[in-house]
């Protein structure tokens, strides 16, 4: 998060794909029942395991057993072994569509963004409704900064659902992320409208205000985040910021401790507190903080450039000059 822009940047995690697949078969049945039940962890893999290879199983009955062999492979961090498995469910089904989508989130789990892609992509072919394969995209080409991608993933994503909250939140956050501030406004503010309660969308739109220089509706949204979500360390920091902003430097300096106290790894907490501190007088304070933000980033400018302020202002010219 860069220092200048100040805000919190959120999105929604990865959209878990298909549910658990029932079968068509009375073959094994008790195997099969268990092999549908995530809740038995080990048991169940084992069952699918006994499923897969009773010989009872053909076409989309055995598809159904690799696929949620791997869903519970997947649920189990077992990417690797997830894949394995999906990639049987495809040899056997090449047209099923829950297979590409669950092999894309193991993909991308896994950092494997272009291999998400591409299955993701395979599952619209397939299933142009699928909303998870969407979703994800979305999500992808943000983190890909293919802003315009990810926008018109998140559109489908509403076409085939108008009530998803996460969808407009995470377009929100898109928004944000490319300077659109207006539409950033209004897909929060529907996120919102859908789920009064989503703290996320509350934090996406203060940003936008934030980055309008709304500082006092900004200050007001991400009050409501914290009210629903009062461990998040970074909605602290940001309304601090925004209070900075209003030169309401006792408020800022509050939400900048609280933040500190959630996270004392948030170097960029300690650093607005050091530059906060420097403009109220409070000197040492002001030091103190700034050390400890460089001792967490050494090679930050900004956090130098605030501690150099600082020594500016003690009159240690020559501290200044060498920050």
């Amino acid at each position: 998060m860069l220092h200048e822009v100040k805000n919190d940047r959120v999105t929604c995690g990865i959209s878990v794909s298909a549910a658990i697949m029932a079968f068509t078969v009375a073959a094994a049945a008790d195997d099969l029942k268990t092999c549908s039940t995530t809740a038995y962890g080990e048991v169940a893999i084992a069952a699918c395991t006994d499923a897969i290879t009773s010989g009872k199983l053909s076409g989309h009955d055995l598809a159904v057993a690799y696929l949620n062999r791997g869903l519970m492979r997947e649920k189990q961090n077992q990417y690797g072994n997830a894949i394995d498995d999906f990639d049987h469910a495809i040899h056997v089904e090449p047209d099923y569509a829950a297979a590409f989508v669950d092999r894309g989130v193991a993909y991308q789990k896994l950092g494997q963004y272009s291999g998400a892609i591409k299955d993701y992509t395979r599952a619209i072919e397939l299933d142009p409704n699928s909303t998870v394969a969407y979703f994800n995209s979305g999500i992808i080409y943000s983190f890909q900064r293919n802003y315009d991608a990810a926008i018109l993933a998140y559109d489908q994503a509403i076409r085939i659902n108008p009530r998803n909250a996460a969808a407009f939140n995470n377009r929100c956050y898109v928004n944000n992320l490319r300077g659109a501030f207006d539409s950033a406004l209004r897909d929060c503010s529907e996120a919102i409208q859908i789920d009064p309660d989503y703290t996320l969308a509350f934090v996406g739109r203060a940003n936008a205000y934030w980055n309008q220089s709304n500082y006092s509706d900004a200050i007001t949204d991400y009050s409501k985040a914290i009210e629903l979500t009062p461990t998040r360390s970074s909605t602290f920091l940001a309304r601090g910021t925004a209070s900075a902003r209003l030169k309401d430097y006792g408020s800022a300096i509050r939400d900048y401790s609280e933040a500190i106290s959630l996270d004392d790894k948030s170097a960029r907490a300690w650093n607005e507190r050091c530059w906060t501190r420097a403009i109220i007088g409070e000197m040492e304070k002001a030091v103190s903080d700034c050390n400890e933000a460089i001792r967490l980033e050494p090679n930050n400018p900004s956090f130098l450039d605030s501690r150099a302020f600082t020594y500016l202002k003690l009159g240690h010219l020559e501290r200044a000059i060498a920050d």
